[in-house]
């Protein structure tokens, strides 16, 4: 687990809970009540099973927006009970489990309904959901990557803010990720089950697939960004926090670490180096040709600013910026601001 108590991180990234939907008196009261990190998994799920409750309570009532609401907090309070967590991975699994169900239980029940669908690659089915904006004939869709141990559930946020633009998206675990991280680790051709996604998109009739887009998030501001360069289906591109390449991997610690690791299939951190080495934009930046925004932060810790600024060096296309020296990780400090522009530009482009 990270090398900080978990007061302390939950200090340090108060910006991303409230972010992702976590309620500020929650936040608060889980912070006061997690005295180790052996609390953390049980107490973030016991936050999450209460949610749950209420969104029973309140589809019993028929009080479907008030369920929706609540199913979609008790999945994401089980998703950080999990976050970053392999210190036993059947612990994490059924908490995962957990999180995944409380996710469909809201799923239908929101003004612009949540479809899980499965897209087939290498022998496995990868999950992901399919969203489409309530009275919006043939829109655009956004594809949805997470990062290191974010996943599809982390984008509803996101994908609300698509749906009030009129947006469809499409959300799902890659290699190493959610669901998919029980199948499949990661694997250096992530940008083929963007192609996989793609291919899956244009079997929808209520889209037009001449009009897809791909925002990525923390390390999926690499997944993304190369598959903008390889992929000519990709009409418009975010990059949500670039990661041009892993800098200082060797220095990692904490859950950072043990993620980046257990992902990889690595046992040790030399074979992590080994493994990482295909983590690069170098060759890919430059054959970017749809229009790009880059969000990112000075201060981020996870990945500096130089990779923001090796990639807009190499832009050879149309590109937007949404960068603050002062901001963190994601500029999730900056969520107000930032997460609807990112939405704005989709519609712009797309």
């Amino acid at each position: 687990m990270s090398d900080q108590s978990p007061k302390a991180v939950i200090s340090a990234r108060i910006d991303r809970f409230l972010a992702d939907g976590i309620h500020y008196r929650d936040l608060m009261k889980i912070q006061e009540q997690i005295a180790s990190w052996e609390d953390w998994p049980s107490v973030w799920s016991n936050f999450a099973a209460e949610a749950e409750a209420r969104g029973d309570d309140a589809l019993s009532r028929g009080n479907k927006l008030t369920a929706s609401s609540e199913y979609a907090r008790a999945s994401i309070y089980y998703h950080y009970a999990q976050y970053l967590f392999y210190d036993d991975i059947e612990k994490k699994k059924a908490i995962h489990d957990k999180k995944n169900a409380a996710f469909l239980k809201a799923a239908p029940l929101f003004r612009s309904p949540v479809e899980r669908v499965e897209v087939p690659f290498e022998g496995i089915n990868i999950a992901g959901y399919f969203r489409r904006p309530h009275g919006v004939s043939n829109p655009p869709v956004v594809i949805c990557v997470g990062g290191l141990d974010t996943t599809k559930e982390d984008f509803l946020n996101f994908t609300d803010l698509c749906m009030d633009r009129g947006l469809a998206t499409f959300a799902y675990d890659g290699p190493g990720q959610g669901e998919t991280l029980f199948q499949m680790r990661l694997r250096p051709d992530y940008e083929r089950t963007v192609s996989a996604a793609i291919d899956y998109l244009e079997t929808r009739s209520e889209i037009d697939a001449s009009r897809i887009g791909i925002i990525g998030r923390s390390m999926g501001g690499y997944y993304a960004p190369k598959a903008a360069a390889v992929e000519p289906r990709l009409k418009a591109l975010v990059c949500w926090g670039v990661l041009y390449s892993l800098y200082n991997l060797a220095e990692k610690k904490g859950s950072s670490r043990d993620g980046l690791l257990y992902i990889s299939g690595s046992k040790t951190m030399e074979e992590a180096l080994k493994f990482y080495e295909f983590m690069n934009l170098k060759g890919f930046a430059d054959k970017i040709t749809c229009p790009m925004m880059v969000v990112h932060g000075g201060l981020d810790m996870q990945t500096p600013m130089v990779n923001a600024d090796r990639l807009l060096a190499d832009a050879k296309g149309e590109v937007e910026t949404l960068i603050w020296p002062d901001a963190g990780h994601c500029c999730h400090d900056r969520a107000h601001i930032a997460r609807p522009a990112m939405a704005d530009f989709f519609v712009r482009t797309l």
